[in-house]
């Protein structure tokens, strides 16, 4: 009589585990895919901030303001930051 409760006590436990290897497989899945909307949302917002800053570089050197700093640095390291931002995904990829 004592190895049935002991037999059912180990089935409770591995369903237990089981179920916990379950959740941890969804909460990665899910973790993986939050983790790629912000890449790509990230990726986005720098490629516009790049742009912006670019188009008012120019604009401001056409009407003889200052354009080096700060609209050409912004859109530098924006430009830095989503380079580097697309060779981590790509990397990651691999």
């Amino acid at each position: 009589m004592m190895g049935g409760v002991s037999q059912d006590r180990d089935e409770a436990l591995e369903e237990l585990r089981r179920h916990e290897a379950e959740r941890e497989t969804r909460r990665r899945r899910a973790n993986a895919a939050s983790g790629r909307v912000a890449a790509v949302a990230s990726a986005a917002f720098l490629a516009f901030l790049t742009y912006d800053s670019a188009h008012t570089a120019v604009r401001a050197h056409a009407r003889g303001d200052d354009w080096i700093y700060p609209p050409t640095v912004v859109g530098a390291v924006c430009a830095v930051a989503l380079v580097t931002l697309l060779t981590w995904a790509i990397r990651r990829v691999k």
